[in-house]
C-alpha cells in the first residue's frame, strides 16, 4: 500500500470503526450525498441536497431539508419532508410515521401502525402497509390501503382540507382532493 493510501485508510478506520462499534451509526448512506449526516438513528439531508438513505438497524429516522430531493427508509421511526422538498419514504419495520410539511411537489411514504400528514399545497401519496394508519390531509392525498380496509379505522383519512373524503370502489384506496387510482 502506498503511503497516501495507508493514510486515507487510517483516517477512514479512525472515523468509522468507533461509530460502528459504539452503535452510533444506525443508518448507512446508500449513495454519497456530500451534504448528509447520520447519527444516533437519524439521517439528515441538508437543504437543497440530493440524498438516499437505507436503514441498517432500527430505529431509523430521516429528516429531509427544505428543497431537497430525498429518499430513505424509516424503521420504528419518523420520516419528515421539509417545505418544497421532494421525498419518498419506505418503512422497514413498524411503526412508521411520515410528515410532509407543505409546498411539497411530491411526497410519498409508507405508514405502518402510524400516522401520515400532508401539508398545505402538497401532493401526497401514502401506502398503509400495516394498520392502523391515519392520514391528515391539508393538500391532495391518495392513500393505498390493504384490501377492504379503506375508510375503516385500519386505514383512513381523518381530515381533508380539500373537502370530501372519498373511499374508492373496491376498498383499496381513499382520497382527498385527488381522483381514485
Amino acid at each position: 500500500m502506498t503511503p497516501g493510501a495507508a493514510n486515507a485508510y487510517d483516517s477512514v478506520m479512525r472515523t468509522w470503526v468507533p461509530l460502528l462499534l459504539s452503535g452510533g451509526l444506525a443508518l448507512v448512506l446508500a449513495a454519497s450525498c456530500g451534504e448528509a449526516t447520520c447519527e444516533n438513528g437519524l439521517c439528515t439531508c441538508e437543504a437543497g441536497a440530493n440524498c438516499d438513505f437505507e436503514c441498517d438497524a432500527p430505529p431509523c429516522h430521516v429528516d429531509c431539508g427544505e428543497g431537497s430531493d430525498c429518499s430513505g427508509a424509516c424503521a420504528n421511526g419518523t420520516c419528515e419532508c421539509a417545505p418544497e422538498a421532494t421525498c419518498d419514504f419506505a418503512c422497514d419495520a413498524p411503526p412508521c410515521h411520515v410528515t410532509c410539511a407543505g409546498d411539497n411537489p411530491s411526497c410519498s411514504g409508507t405508514c405502518a401502525n402510524g400516522t401520515c400528514a400532508c401539508g398545505s399545497n402538497s401532493s401526497c401519496a401514502f401506502t398503509c402497509s400495516a394498520g392502523p394508519c391515519h392520514v391528515t390531509c391539508d393538500g391532495t392525498c391518495v392513500v393505498d390501503c390493504p384490501p377492504d380496509t379503506a375508510g375503516t379505522q385500519n386505514c383512513d383519512i381523518t381530515s381533508c382540507a380539500a373537502g370530501e373524503i372519498v373511499v374508492c370502489p373496491g376498498g383499496a384506496a381513499t382520497t382527498c382532493g385527488a381522483p381514485c387510482p
